[in-house]
């Protein structure tokens, strides 16, 4: 075994990337020549014939070549006549096809004519007089605009043919190829057709390659020695270009030089991480060369080249990469990464994978360090036994054509518990169901077997190993479906928070593709934590592409539901486990506290004797060890989940009022009275009961729950009709006694309600189109940009991209325009600061369109609530003035 992982070894199936080279691996041999390639060609030439020889006659193409192609037309065995030829006629003629020529030559001329024909052929090329148009024959065959010929499928073709070749072929053809390296470009080719002449390699080592397209990379397929790389790296030109990180180029490389070539490959692997080059070449194509990166490095024997790859265990092919060596070297795989696995958790488990798959490891004299042996072992030690093949689910049972997918070996995820049982799922039945999650998708319910299997699982350690792979996933960068789609059959609620903080913890617009999966997730798993985190994104999230799509799936879960999507955020508030009474006690053991809430939803903490505490004391000596540490823990996470629910439910609540919004008297009991969290912010308002026929009564509820009016006298719950956040204005005169009664219960408001400010139109402005006390007022970007909190949009952009209004749309179906001047650029409004506040009007929601400035409509039509709070935003904005 120690021998076999010092040798470099092609697989089968990728021999046939391998540029092959005589003496070395070699492919399948090629197939025989074509004996009917030369027809081809002849009919081709024929068919092409007129513009071959208009070609030939411009005036700009060269008289040695033309002379020598025309000598081959009139049947001379000419090489470079023969390349002239074949170059004008492919690139005239629809077929391309080169290496029909090369099989065409090799059964007219033989082989040695046809190998000095493609070398002939990259010191010509097809030129286009820019002045003119027309189009001649150079010779000049490479440019920035031009690849090798020998680079593409006739290089390819004639490579292999003289690798297989016998022995007087091929010592014919290496003999006539010696009279035609004339140039640099055509030593360069000859070298790569015959790789085997290493004395011409090194002379191409000497003369550097050229910078065109492709022409390293025939230098690369040509070098034979890691000493011959080493020469190579002394010029300091020595990189894999970026259209040479192919599978053939770097196997080919690999195959001549040996694990040598490893530190070249990390450096193309590193400069994968460049977005610029799929932006320049396309989506994909570093994750292709990538790939290709990979799985010649998973062949090289060597340490240097397993470092290499147990670096990047977290790069997209890394963990496919690394298990490949492990199974391919594993001797060396456990001398050196056992040195990591005392710090890498990822790497303890494969290592501890490695051992149970080849225990006679164990008896090896190469061995880990104690800390590393200690951490292999710890890793082993913390699986559990696994169940029996009897207790495996049977859709679980069976392996699949498909397999666990490359990226996610079992070894480096979470095991996965049997329901009710201390046994985990074997290791087999894990890569089983990795390869059903492969078809999960948010649109498709696991089939009946799977589901029963889903089901025969533990949910929390099936939601870890869900979670692991996400993130196996995403730090690999795989781009699969899989990665994110598996979570709708994998995760629980839990799952569904992390999905949410996921959306909302991002900021720009790029690298939202795992977010917006995200809220597919959330959608799909439709529970009310998944919908509240769907909602909370749509209120929170800051990139405008996240928030319209959290939007529009929460619009369809509501439709399904047949609700509206303030409806549906009603119900969506959690109970965060509290009691009836809204609190929570918090048991230390000797002593206990009590959690309730302040006006702003904020936990606040009372001792036994209810006198309230600045915060809540850390666990002492003289408490309970396992009640005290548990109940502050319980604290923690319960401020850090309410904080985004109370933001969010004050704005509603506020939003209810100015919008004057209506519940039933029943949904009003239950959603808001008998919630023990909202009912802390119900108790701290006024609200209006509208009966039926039309009478309304202003009352509040106690923190008994119980109904009081402005006198405080008891009152029955409304039973029929509907509720709705008394605004200031319909309170009228009552608002003092309000006041006064919620001062003597030193009742604090989650937002202004009774202490609001509240303005009138004028009698001009009611009768007009326009309200003008707002224009010429300079303010802040900020300013105008802080009104889309408040339920305000911007405006279409214009020239430039500009945006240069701001809409709002009342409730009663019209729409506010503010125009500003100069307006602001839509990506990057902070980059125009200063705005002057132009004209404030108003117009017919459905007849509103961009660049309508005149309109009937005035501002009579709006409701005074909607009118005050309409003034009230502008006067806030205009406190924002420029001084």
């Amino acid at each position: 075994m120690p021998g076999d992982e010092d040798l470099l070894t092609i697989p089968e199936a990728l021999r046939g990337e391998l540029l092959p080279r005589r003496g070395g691996t070699l492919p399948d041999p090629p197939p025989a020549p074509d004996p009917s390639a030369a027809r081809r060609v002849r009919d081709r030439l024929a068919e092409a014939r007129a513009s071959v020889e208009r070609l030939l006659d411009s005036p700009g193409s060269d008289p040695g070549a033309v002379s020598a192609a025309r000598a081959y037309l009139d049947g001379g065995p000419d090489p470079r006549g023969a390349a002239a030829v074949a170059l004008v006629a492919t690139h005239v003629s629809d077929a391309r096809d080169p290496q029909s020529w090369i099989d065409a030559w090799v059964v007219g001329h033989g082989l040695a004519f046809a190998a000095c024909a493609c070398a002939e052929a990259d010191g010509l090329a097809v030129g286009v007089d820019r002045l003119g148009g027309n189009e001649f024959l150079k010779a000049d065959g490479w440019s920035r605009e031009r690849s090798p010929w020998a680079a593409g499928p006739a290089g390819r073709r004639m490579r292999a043919l003289l690798a297989a070749a016998d022995e007087p072929d091929h010592a014919e053809a290496v003999e006539r190829l010696a009279g035609h390296r004339a140039t640099r470009r055509q030593r360069l080719v000859v070298a790569f057709l015959v790789p085997s002449r290493r004395e011409w390699v090194d002379e191409c080592i000497r003369e550097r390659p050229g910078q065109e397209p492709g022409v390293s990379g025939l230098l690369w397929c040509s070098l034979g020695s890691p000493q011959q790389l080493a020469r190579l790296g002394e010029t300091g030109q020595v990189r894999f270009d970026d259209h040479e990180v192919t599978l053939e180029v770097l196997l080919t490389a690999a195959e001549g030089i040996g694990p040598a070539v490893a530190p070249y490959l990390a450096a193309a692997l590193k400069e994968t991480d460049e977005d610029v080059r799929d932006y320049i070449y396309g989506t994909g194509f570093n994750a292709s060369a990538r790939r290709a990166i990979f799985q010649v490095l998973s062949l090289l024997p060597g340490d240097e080249a397993l470092t290499i790859v147990a670096d990047a265990l977290d790069r997209q092919g890394g963990p496919e990469a690394l298990t490949a060596m492990m199974e391919r070297f594993p001797e060396r795989a456990l001398r050196v990464l056992s040195g990591r696995a005392e710090g890498s958790e990822r790497v303890a488990r494969l290592l501890a994978a490695h051992l149970r798959a080849h225990p006679e490891l164990r008896a090896r004299p190469v061995e880990p360090d104690d800390r590393a042996r200690a951490a292999i072992e710890a890793a082993g030690a913390a699986r559990l036994p696994e169940a029996p093949a009897t207790a495996v689910p049977k859709a679980l049972r069976k392996s699949t054509k498909e397999g666990a997918p490359p990226w996610a070996p079992p070894a480096l995820l979470p095991q996965i518990l049997m329901r009710g049982s201390a046994l985990a799922l074997p290791e087999g039945a894990t890569a089983n169901l990795l390869a059903a999650l492969g078809k999960a998708s948010p649109k498709r319910a696991p089939s009946a077997p799977l589901r029963e299997a889903l089901d025969a699982l533990d949910p929390v350690s099936l939601a870890r190993f869900g979670w692991a792979l996400f993130e196996l996933g995403r730090s690999a960068g795989e781009e699969s479906r899989m990665v994110w789609a598996q979570l709708c059959w994998t995760g629980d609620d839990e799952t569904m928070r992390r999905l949410g903080a996921l959306a909302r913890a991002a900021t720009g617009q790029l690298h939202l593709r795992a977010p917006l999966n995200g809220l597919e997730v959330l959608a799909a798993s439709g529970s009310d934590v998944a919908v509240l985190q769907l909602h909370l994104v749509a209120e929170k999230a800051r990139p405008k592409r996240l928030k319209n799509k959290a939007v529009k799936l929460l619009d369809q879960v509501a439709r399904a539901r047949g609700l509206t999507l303030e409806q549906l955020a009603d119900r969506m508030v959690p109970d965060f486990g509290l009691d009836g009474a809204g609190g929570m006690v918090l048991d230390y053991g000797p002593r206990s506290f009590r959690v309730g809430f302040d006006e702003r939803l904020r936990p606040v903490v009372y001792d036994g004797g209810g006198r309230l505490l600045k915060s809540l004391p850390k666990p002492g000596a003289k408490d309970d060890p396992e009640l005290a540490p548990a109940a502050h823990r319980a604290f923690g996470g319960l401020k850090k989940d309410v904080r985004g629910i109370a933001s969010d439910l004050v704005r509603r609540m506020e939003r209810a009022m100015t919008r004057q919004r209506r519940w039933s008297a029943e949904d009003f009991r239950r959603l808001f009275v008998e919630h023990p969290l909202v009912h802390h912010l119900v108790r701290r308002l006024v609200w209006l009961h509208e009966e039926d026929g039309g009478a309304v009564t202003a009352f509040r509820v106690a923190e008994d729950r119980s109904f009081a009016d402005v006198d405080d006298e008891v009152l029955s719950p409304p039973g029929s009709g509907s509720v709705l956040v008394a605004h200031p204005l319909r309170l009228g005169e009552a608002v003092p006694a309000w006041s006064g009664l919620f001062a003597d219960y030193e009742i604090l408001q989650p937002f202004p309600q009774l202490g609001r400010p509240v303005d009138a139109l004028t009698a001009e402005e009611r009768a007009s189109g326009g309200i003008e006390r707002f224009s010429g007022v300079q303010v802040g970007v900020g300013a105008l940009l802080r009104l889309e909190r408040e339920g305000w949009r911007r405006g279409l952009a214009g020239e430039g991209g500009v945006q240069s209004s701001l809409r709002f749309d009342t409730p009663n179906g019209l729409t506010v325009i503010l125009d500003v001047y100069p307006g602001f650029p839509a990506t990057s409004p902070a980059g125009w600061e200063e705005q002057t506040l132009e004209r404030l009007w108003i117009a017919d929601h459905d007849a509103y369109g961009y660049g309508i400035s005149g309109s009937e409509t005035t501002f009579a039509e709006l409701d005074d609530i909607t009118a005050s709070e309409l003034l009230l935003t502008m006067a806030n904005v205009v406190d924002h003035a420029k001084d």
